[in-house]
């Protein structure tokens, strides 16, 4: 298997879900072996795990003056269609929200096409299973050949039954299945995500409002789709390791500092660290 860029720019603006701020972001062809190359307030660095900084409602990262909030959909979106190398400039503090989901950014990188390199793609494999474990969540990665994501969801205090999702994330399977689910909240916590200075951006339009188990406007795109938005976050977290994955990733109640934390332990022990 060969690693893939772009034929040409993508382009998305819009403002952040957390910031609010109106950013653009360009996501342009790199070389092999280039990874995903960030540039941002003057600064030039290769995405990876080690680099995040906060995992408040979201994924931070922060390398010298160049700090950018809510990367994962974006990344998920990239990783999702097996890009392995691209160059994304970023002018502002954080990617557009879109609709709240990654499909904006599968149809920008649709419309830019996608074009294979000469060189191999590279994996990360693990061979024993590694667990993370924080009162009552759980995320596990087990030995697998592509990569594999499981989630069970439980927002049963906001009137919301279990849930559970697994994919085999392919290009195709996570576009059709994947990228559609949108971010999402709960009306009871509006309060103190204000006081925490954070969905400056949020509006019905780029996020899920739930309240009393149901969506404040519209319905759902699956009848899952907290659960798959959940799926959608791991692959963007997990998508920093700036490799292939052969893994399986099972996930029970957890959130961006789970997937971090596992990511970087990965990191770490597959040598990229």
């Amino acid at each position: 298997m060969k690693q893939i860029t772009l034929k040409k720019a993508a382009e998305i603006s819009g403002p952040g879900l957390h910031k609010g701020k109106i950013n653009r972001v360009m996501i342009s062809p790199a070389d092999a072996d280039a990874g995903l190359l960030i540039r941002n307030a003057g600064c030039e660095y290769v995405l990876n795990p080690g680099l995040v900084a906060d995992t408040k409602r979201g994924t931070t990262i922060k390398y010298k003056k160049s700090v950018l909030h809510t990367v994962e959909h974006m990344v998920s979106a990239i990783r999702g269609l097996g890009i392995d190398n691209a160059v994304i400039t970023v002018e502002g503090d954080e990617p557009p929200a879109a609709d709240g989901s990654s499909y904006p950014y599968v149809l920008a990188l649709r419309k830019a096409g996608l074009k294979k390199l000469l060189k191999d793609k590279k994996f990360i494999s693990i061979r024993e299973p590694v667990l993370v474990e924080d009162s009552g969540r759980y995320l596990a990665v087990l030995p697998f050949k592509g990569l594999k994501i499981s989630y069970f969801s439980d927002f049963s205090a906001h009137g919301i039954p279990p849930s559970d999702v697994t994919e085999e994330i392919t290009p195709v399977a996570y576009e059709k299945m994947i990228s559609k689910a949108r971010t999402f909240g709960f009306k009871s916590e509006i309060g103190w995500l204000i006081k925490a200075g954070l969905i400056k951006g949020a509006s019905l339009d780029n996020a899920i409002l739930m309240d009393k188990g149901r969506p404040v406007k519209g319905t759902l795109r699956y009848l899952d789709e907290l659960a798959r938005h959940k799926v959608l976050d791991i692959a963007g977290d997990f998508g920093m390791l700036g490799a292939n994955l052969n893994m399986h990733i099972i996930a029970v109640k957890t959130g961006h500092k789970h997937n971090v934390e596992m990511a970087k332990k990965i990191w770490t022990q597959s040598g990229y660290g």
